[in-house]
C-alpha cells in the first residue's frame, strides 16, 4: 500500500513539474523557447536605433520568401515587418491581429513576417501558420544580420518603415490603434 502511495506521489509531482515547465517555457512574450538559430546568409545589414532624435533609416535587406519570390524591404512603400516563430503560441495571436489591420489598410502597404528560427521551424509550419491566421503576405526566415539590425530581442516584435525607408517603430507588437497610426504616418 505504501508503495502505491509513493508512485502516485511521484506522478503527481513529475505532471506538476511538466506543467509548470511547459506553461514558462510558452508564455507570452517570453521569447523563444529555445534558443534562436537562424541561417547566416543575407546581406550584412548596418544595425540603426530608434531611440535617437533624428529619424533613422531602415536597414535594407532581401529575402526569399517562402510564398511570394523575393522581399525587398525597404521599396518605397510602407511597410510592416514582423518577427515571429511558427512555434511561438503568441505569434498565432499576433499574425491574426495583423491580418485583420491588414484586411482594413490600402493594398499598397507590404506586410512581411519573418521566422526568426529557422534551425527549428520548417517552410511547411510557417506556411501552415499563414494560411490558418489568414496572413496572406511574403512569409520568409529572417537571418542574422537582418535580427541584429532591427534589434529582434524576443519574438512578436514589428518593424514599421515609411514608403520613404525612415524606420518609424522598431518594436513590440503594438495595439491595433497605435499599429494604425504608424501605418497612416508611413503612408505620408
Amino acid at each position: 500500500m505504501k508503495t502505491a502511495w509513493w508512485i502516485g506521489g511521484l506522478a503527481t509531482l513529475s505532471a506538476i513539474v511538466g506543467v509548470g515547465y511547459h506553461l514558462t517555457r510558452s508564455a507570452p512574450g517570453t521569447g523563444p523557447t529555445r534558443p534562436v538559430a537562424v541561417a547566416k546568409t543575407g546581406p550584412t545589414a548596418v544595425a540603426t536605433s530608434t531611440n535617437t532624435a533624428s529619424p533613422a533609416s531602415a536597414p535594407p535587406f532581401h529575402v526569399a520568401s517562402l510564398n511570394a519570390g523575393t522581399v525587398t524591404v525597404p521599396d518605397g512603400r510602407p511597410t510592416v515587418v514582423y518577427f515571429m516563430s511558427a512555434g511561438c503560441g503568441s505569434c498565432i495571436s499576433g499574425e491574426q491581429q495583423l491580418a485583420r489591420l491588414a484586411a482594413q489598410t490600402a493594398p499598397t502597404v507590404q506586410w512581411v513576417s519573418l521566422d526568426v528560427d529557422p534551425g527549428y521551424d520548417t517552410a511547411k509550419a510557417v506556411l501552415s501558420m499563414a494560411h490558418y491566421t489568414g496572413a496572406h503576405w511574403p512569409q520568409a526566415f529572417g537571418t542574422n544580420a537582418i535580427i541584429n539590425a532591427y534589434h529582434v530581442t524576443q519574438l512578436d516584435m514589428v518593424a514599421v518603415i515609411a514608403k520613404n525607408g525612415q524606420l518609424l517603430y522598431d518594436g513590440a507588437l503594438p495595439s491595433n490603434a497605435q499599429l494604425h497610426r504608424l501605418i497612416t504616418q508611413a503612408q505620408a
